[in-house]
């Protein structure tokens, strides 16, 4: 089962298209690990033999060493690999890491502007950050509670895991990936497996009768996915399963010449999963568009020969070491770990690179503050305004938000902030994916656009409002991450359909007629060109003299050609809304683009955070260059 299991996590991170949820794996693994561990405490438990010093110790011995390592070689190379603020939450990571709070650390590296998860070389330490914190716990309880209450009270506990987890799946569904509250229910499902008396007779039969459905699931569901959010009924799914399959005990587990190849990739199974995933992590900093299938398996080959090395020549010996806990071995071990912890500070205080400061180059743009990143209802807050009575609005998703340090400084009557991650500023309209934009998100959505209307409504302060947005969530089903649906009132009642520029464009214009009727101009501004590759990281590398793979050009500009199809429907949408009465359409073409391409920089100023927003410095130099102080006050 550990063999089965890290050989889907390892195929999922190297994306080869056909286990859309290899991730599925890890959830096997938490059952696996609440079984293992809660029988050895059971056993020690009721044979009385039980130590807390000697069950850390072992889990030390067992965990650290090969951890260890990993943490180390990767702090080495990660300087050289990693962009600035990569670097920068990489230290964060390794004290996660050490401390097995990986987890909460990269809950709070988490954000719509944070560094994709994909980019952190530590992620993968988050799952053993979750079973080391349920296991500050488990042994406590088996110790301290009486025999007859460990099956009420585990019963009680997994329950009451599982509902928060499906309930917070809509709400904060990040929140409910990384935390242990909300996963504790898939090693709890392991250790009531562990403690319930389900072996006896009378549940043989059942095990017998659901063994072989349940290795199906196993081998389909990583395939052939419900597209519900995770973790949810999928996650369950397998985690039943995979109780099943540990309890049957089938004699076939245990001769099958295909079982025995999969029990010994689950010996090296440890090593393997710390190793593999920091040269995927590295991949994915240095490709600056998309990783080719030929990067992916060469990188998933290199995961695999550092985890064998890992495993023989570290987890191995040190596992076979006759040592007993003493103060030698603790101080050993916070050692060990306080020079783990320098080595990020210490590499990167080495190898700090002269020139800009890209921390700072490409920090978030979200606008006047990150509060202004709306996830509830509109309110015209003080930090999200420069003025008491603005006449200009900024309307929209983040492609409005990095518009925000251009406007204020050159607009002389104030500008007020209203937007949302992902969420454009159209009425009655919101789009809807299987990820993250679940539904109760895009209700949320078109409540937070109705209550900006309402406010302009009852506002004659404002004169221009200005909208912006990709809008690619409403007009294209897939891209890398979401299958895009749009949530439209129709005839008063919501309806799903599939997204298109002809909704998107009907629902556009209808909210640019009813801003029309208040009396207000309207300005939409184009998106900056871009054509899917991350310009910002790429800019960054170059000026730093590390390896880009992926860049379409040698000086990161972007060719107008691919600009205008990676746009295409966006810019077809504004060529539709093109003649509204009262619609002013702001483009950056003109400025940016010219002999086939168009710059990412401009007089020395690097203009793109990522794959599309703007710095603030850029921003600002942009709003200057093309005039806007002068069309806006026009139309005021």
């Amino acid at each position: 089962m550990r063999g089965l299991a890290v050989s889907m996590v390892l195929l999922y991170h190297a994306d080869l298209g056909f286990l859309p949820a290899g991730f599925l794996g890890v959830d096997i693994f938490f059952v696996l690990s609440g079984f293992l561990i809660t029988s050895l405490v059971r056993r020690a438990v009721e044979d009385g033999t039980f130590s807390f010093t000697e069950f850390y110790f072992r889990r030390a011995k067992r965990l650290l060493p090969a951890a260890y390592v990993t943490f180390l070689l990767t702090a080495l190379a990660a300087p050289f690999i990693l962009n600035a603020q990569e670097l920068q939450d990489f230290s964060r990571q390794v004290l996660g890491a050490v401390t097995f709070s990986a987890n909460v650390v990269l809950l709070m590296q988490a954000g719509y502007f944070a560094g994709a998860a994909e980019l952190k070389p530590l992620l993968h330490v988050w799952s053993l950050s979750i079973e080391e914190q349920y296991y500050l716990l488990l042994p406590a309880m088996l110790v301290f509670a009486p025999r007859r209450y460990w099956l009420p009270v585990g019963v009680i506990l997994l329950f009451g895991s599982l509902g928060l987890c499906l309930f917070l799946q809509a709400v904060k569904p990040i929140a409910t990936f990384y935390l242990l509250p909300t996963r504790a229910w898939e090693l709890g499902l392991g250790s009531l497996a562990a403690i319930a008396p389900l072996r006896q007779t009378r549940w043989a039969g059942l095990f017998r009768a659901a063994f072989w459905p349940a290795v199906a699931l196993l081998v389909l569901l990583p395939v052939f996915p419900t597209g519900l959010p995770h973790p949810g009924v999928d996650a369950l799914i397998v985690c039943c399963a995979t109780v099943v399959v540990i309890l049957r005990q089938h004699p076939l587990l245990e001769s099958a010449w295909w079982s025995r190849g999969l029990a010994r990739i689950g010996d090296v199974s440890y090593s393997l999963y710390l190793a593999h995933w920091p040269p995927f992590a590295f991949l994915k900093n240095a490709v600056v568009g998309q990783v080719t299938l030929q990067q992916s398996l060469a990188t998933l080959l290199l995961g695999v020969v550092l985890g064998y090395l890992l495993y023989r020549f570290v987890e191995l010996p040190t596992r076979r070491l006759a040592l007993r806990p003493s103060r030698r071995f603790a101080l050993g071990v916070v050692s060990v770990s306080c020079a783990v912890l320098s080595m990020p500070v210490a590499m990167a205080a080495w190898s700090k690179a002269e020139g800009p400061d890209f921390t700072h180059i490409r920090r978030s743009n979200d606008g006047f503050a990150p509060e202004c990143a709306f996830e509830t209802r509109f309110e015209p807050l003080v930090a999200c305004r420069n003025a008491e009575a603005p006449k200009t609005m900024v309307w929209g998703d983040s492609f409005a938000m990095h518009l925000v340090p251009g406007l204020a400084a050159v607009s002389d009557g104030g500008v007020v902030q209203a937007t949302r991650g992902n969420c454009g500023p159209i009425l009655d309209l919101a789009p809807l994916s299987d990820v993250f934009y679940l539904r109760p998100w895009a209700e949320a959505c078109m409540d937070f656009n109705r209550s900006v209307m309402d406010y302009i409504a009852r506002t004659p302060s404002i004169r221009v409002v200005v909208l912006s947005s990709v809008f690619h969530q409403y007009l294209r089903g897939e891209d890398s991450r979401n299958h895009w649906r749009t949530l439209g009132r129709v005839n008063g009642s919501l309806v799903e359909r599939a997204a298109s520029v002809d909704i998107a464009t009907e629902a556009m214009r209808a909210t640019i007629r009813s801003l029309h009727a208040l009396g207000k101009e309207v300005v939409l501004v184009a998106p900056p060109p871009s054509s899917g590759f991350n310009i910002g990281a790429c800019s960054e590398r170059r000026a730093q003299g590390k390896l880009v793979i992926g860049a379409p050009l040698e000086d990161c500009s972007i060719p107008q050609d691919a600009f205008r199809s990676f746009h295409g429907r966006t810019l077809e949408l504004i060529r539709r809304l093109e003649g509204e009465p009262g619609l002013h359409v702001l483009s950056f073409e003109g400025l940016l683009c010219a002999e086939q391409r168009c710059a990412a920089q401009l007089e020395g100023t690097f203009l793109y955070v990522d794959t599309g927003h703007l710095t603030r410095e850029g921003a600002a130099l942009l709003a200057r260059k093309l005039d806007w102080a002068a069309a806006l006050a026009k139309l005021r």
